[in-house]
């Protein structure tokens, strides 16, 4: 028969076997996630048991998903984040229930993340998003870097739709994106505005950005790089901005007898076609006098310094 005293010993040594099993059990759980109740990590491991290549890619990109690549990841995130349908897609038959993106497209998908100001307009009110391009049109998912995600080289991935640019690119002058010097995004989609691109105010600044020394302010401007308002205004109404096969990327010849590209605007008598200026001395250009052609410090005719000053007579052209 067993007294109190060992009823109690035998109490105690069967409560503290139950709280080492509950510890050990405890510890094996937090050790192997995998016997832990469904959750986005465990959704995600099932996953990658027959997604291994998807697997392989986001371990090392950005989007490095919960239980799979690194922890140094900044945020990772589960496959049912983007993908949906996936009771029916593992339980069912996959080719009848594929998995799926949620959203009415991948850029609502990706802007439940991807929150700023210019990644939400770029995914719903761009050019781009009118025309129907997704991000996923041009970014990797699975996989990638986190600059860009891009599928290929930027200046690749925007010939696809932008072919004649393309071809401005393979002329005589032109900026060197080919030859990865320059991207198009330098200029495109370099800010936060949803309208055309380089429609920012002013519309030169994009320009600006490399060619500093005609930012100017000028006392006196040209009218034609003020005029960035209008869709051909600004530099874009003498340069092409891709490339060309004149001198400077300019639109239109103006050297010699040419003066397509000033007459676009100036048509004075004085200074057309049929003056002596545009005949007896064909072969001087504009530029012969007007120098300063982007904005002058000196004269409201963007002259050269002599010539405002003495006048014609010291050009050369004139003895008396």
């Amino acid at each position: 028969m067993l007294t109190k005293k060992t009823h109690a010993v035998g109490t105690t040594v069967a409560g503290l076997a139950l709280a080492v099993g509950l510890l050990v059990a405890g510890a094996a759980w937090a050790a192997d996630p995998a016997v832990s109740a469904p959750d986005a990590a465990g959704e995600s491991a099932t996953c990658l048991d027959c997604h291994d290549d998807a697997g392989a890619a986001l371990a090392a990109g950005p989007h490095a998903v919960m239980g799979h690549g690194s922890d140094a990841a900044p945020t990772r995130v589960s496959c049912t984040h983007c993908h949906a349908g996936v009771a029916a897609h593992w339980e069912d038959d996959p080719a009848t229930h594929p998995m799926s993106v949620p959203g009415t497209d991948a850029g609502t998908t990706c802007t439940s993340c991807h929150r700023s100001p210019h990644q939400e307009n770029q995914a719903s009110q761009s050019p781009h998003a009118a025309a129907g391009v997704s991000c996923t049109d041009c970014h990797q998912v699975h996989g990638g870097t986190p600059a860009g995600q891009l599928k290929q080289t930027q200046s690749g991935l925007c010939y696809t739709c932008h072919g004649e640019q393309r071809a401005d690119f393979a002329r005589s002058y032109r900026h060197p994106v080919d030859e990865g010097i320059v991207r198009c995004s330098d200029c495109h989609l370099a800010t936060d505005d949803n309208t055309a691109p380089l429609a920012s105010n002013p519309r030169n600044e994009a320009c600006y950005t490399c060619h500093m020394e005609l930012r100017g302010p000028f006392p006196y401007e040209h009218q034609a790089t003020l005029d960035w308002s209008t869709e051909e205004g600004g530099c874009v109404t003498c340069h092409d901005p891709h490339g060309s096969d004149l001198p400077r990327m300019l639109n239109q010849p103006y050297e010699g007898p040419h003066f397509q590209l000033c007459s676009q605007c100036h048509l004075v008598p004085k200074h057309n076609f049929n003056s002596q200026h545009g005949t007896d001395w064909a072969g001087v250009s504009c530029n012969e006098c007007h120098v300063d052609i982007h904005g002058s410090y000196t004269s409201r005719l963007f002259l050269t310094p002599t010539l405002e000053a003495q006048g014609c007579f010291v050009a050369g052209c004139h003895s008396q």
